[in-house]
């Protein structure tokens, strides 16, 4: 019952159009995080670094990938 009494506390707030924008972007921050809205806003690239390590050989299918095909 104590999230319900919250709720309406908060809905009898008299707040103008800013407020509201502000605590309508605090909840969704919250609700998917920071790291979420960044992986959303660059469309979840993957901005690592490139590797130092050689590139591995590839593991196809087929008749030419296997050992008789050599």
């Amino acid at each position: 019952m104590a999230i319900k009494a919250q709720i309406d506390a908060l809905l009898q707030e008299k707040m103008d159009r800013k407020d509201f924008l502000k605590y309508a972007g605090t909840v969704i921050l919250g609700i998917i995080g920071v790291t979420g809205l960044v992986r959303m806003l660059l469309g979840s690239r993957d901005f690592t670094l490139p590797s130092t390590q050689e590139p591995s050989k590839q593991q196809g299918r087929g008749y030419g990938m296997s050992s008789y095909g050599k």
